[in-house]
C-alpha cells in the first residue's frame, strides 16, 4: 500500500515533467513481485561485491548480477537483453558515481527470478560496458538495482554469504530496532540515503551502497569540517564503474564514524567528484537489514570494523609491455597517466593474462612494503608503500 501511495503521489507530480518521466512512472507502477513470505539465495563476494545468480524471462540459464542498492535502475547487458527480445521503450541519461554519463536504452524485463521470487515487469537499462570497466569481471550480465530491491525487505548475511528477502520484518531485525537508522529515497528512486556522524559532525544524504566495495567516501567540501586532522592526498583514476573511470582527487583523513551506536575510527576519503557512499568495506562487518516497509536500516555487528588503508600506488596496463599510473600518493614523484617500463622488474604480460586477471589479482604488485619503478627514460624510482 505504501508503495502504491508513493506512485500515486509521483504521478501527480509528473504532470510537470516530460514524457520520459511519465513513462518511467508507468513502468515502475507495473512492477510486481510473486514470492514466498521469506526467500533466500547464496551469493558470492568478489572483491567485496555481492554477486547473485538470477534467471531472466523463461531462460533456464543462470545469469550473474551485482546486487546494488546504489543503482537507480536494474541493468541488463545489452546483447543479453536483445537476445531475449526485450524491446527498447525510450532512452535516458544515466550517470555513475565516477561522474560519467551515458545515454541508455530502457526496456522492461517481464520476469527476473531470484531464488523462488519472481520480480515482474522490472524497468531495466540495456547496459553497454565501457572497455575499461571492471564490472563485467565480476558479473557480466548486469546489475540488480534499487527499483527491484525496493519491492522486498532484505537481510544480508555477509558471514554466511546468504541473501534473504521477505514481505515482513525479519525476527532478527527486531533485536536491533532501538539502534535502527532511518533512510529516505529520492524522487522515483529506491536508493536508500542515510544520515551519519563523522567526528561528531552530521553528514546527510549518504548512499547506503551495497554495490560499492570501498568504505566511506564523502564530498570534498566536508573535509573542511576537520582541519585539525592530518590529511593525505591521492590522485586517483583506478575506480572504473560500468561506464569507465574519471580523475578524482582524494583527501584522506582518519576519523571516527558513527552508524547509530556503532563507532570506529577509519580512513575516510573526501572526493572531488562529490560522491557520498557507504560501502561494503564497512558493511561486511555487520548483518544488514534493509526494511523498505518502515524505511529502516538495522546493523547487527558481527566483527570489529577494519577498513583497508588507501593504496599509495595503483598501476594500470597501458599495453602488454608497458604500465601506466592509475593512482598515486602525494609523496611519490609520478603523475596520473605516466608510462612505466617495469614495476619490480616485471612487465604486464609477465604478471597478468587479461584485463580481468589484472583486476582480480592486482594485489600481486601493490600489496608489498616497497616498490621499484623504471620509467621509459631509464630513471628509477624506489618508494615505500
Amino acid at each position: 500500500m505504501k508503495y502504491q501511495l508513493k506512485i500515486l503521489y509521483i504521478v501527480l507530480v509528473a504532470c510537470c515533467h516530460g514524457c520520459n518521466t511519465v513513462t518511467q512512472i508507468n513502468m515502475n507502477a507495473k512492477s510486481d513481485v510473486m514470492a514466498p513470505d521469506v526467500d533466500s539465495v547464496n551469493f558470492t563476494f568478489k572483491k567485496k561485491i555481492i554477486v547473485v545468480d538470477a534467471f531472466l524471462e523463461d531462460s533456464p540459464e543462470a545469469h550473474h548480477f551485482i546486487f546494488d542498492t546504489g543503482a537507480f535502475y536494474t541493468k541488463i547487458e545489452k546483447q543479453l537483453a536483445d537476445s531475449l527480445k526485450l524491446p527498447t521503450v525510450f532512452t535516458k541519461s544515466n550517470g555513475t558515481a565516477q561522474g560519467v554519463t551515458r545515454e541508455v536504452e530502457m526496456t522492461s524485463a517481464r520476469t527476473i527470478r531470484l531464488g523462488q521470487t519472481a520480480y515482474k515487469d522490472i524497468a531495466a537499462g540495456k547496459l553497454v560496458y565501457a572497455q575499461d570497466s571492471y564490472s563485467p569481471c565480476l558479473a557480466e550480465d548486469g546489475i540488480m538495482g534499487a527499483n527491484l530491491i525496493q519491492l522486498r525487505n532484505w537481510k544480508v548475511d555477509f558471514q554466511r554469504k546468504r541473501l534473504y528477502s521477505s514481505n515482513e520484518t525479519f525476527e532478527g531485525e527486531k533485536v536491533g530496532l532501538e539502534d535502527a537508522m532511518d533512510f529516505s529515497t529520492g524522487f522515483l528512486s529506491g536508493i536508500p540515503e542515510i544520515e551519519i556522524q563523522v567526528a561528531g559532525k552530521t553528514i546527510k544524504n549518504v548512499l547506503f551502497d551495497l554495490g560499492y566495495n570501498g568504505g566511506l567516501v564523502l564530498p570534498k567540501k566536508y573535509a573542511g569540517y576537520f582541519t585539525d586532522t592530518k590529511s593525505e592526498i591521492f590522485l586517483d583514476q583506478s575506480t572504473s564503474g560500468i561506464f569507465g573511470s574519471n580523475l578524482d582527487t582524494l583527501e584522506v583523513k582518519v576519523l571516527e564514524l558513527a552508524l547509530g551506536n556503532h563507532k570506529s575510527k577509519i580512513p575516510i576519503e573526501f572526493s572531488s567528484l562529490n560522491k557520498a557512499l557507504l560501502g561494503n568495506d564497512v558493511l561486511e562487518h555487520f548483518t544488514v537489514y534493509l526494511n523498505y516497509d518502515h524505511d529502516k536500516i538495522t546493523l547487527i555487528p558481527m566483527s570489529s570494523i577494519v577498513v583497508d588503508k588507501p593504496k599509495k600506488f595503483i598501476p594500470g596496463i597501458f599495453n602488454d609491455s608497458l604500465w601506466t599510473v592509475n593512482r598515486i600518493h602525494q609523496d611519490i614523484p609520478l603523475k596520473i597517466g605516466d608510462t612505466l617500463k617495469s614495476i619490480n622488474g616485471l612487465r604486464p604480460r609477465e604478471v597478468y593474462k587479461s584485463h580481468c586477471d589484472y583486476f582480480m589479482n592486482a594485489s600481486k604488485l601493490i600489496d608489498q612494503d616497497s616498490i621499484t619503478i623504471i620509467l621509459l627514460n631509464g630513471n628509477i624510482i624506489k618508494s615505500s608503500l
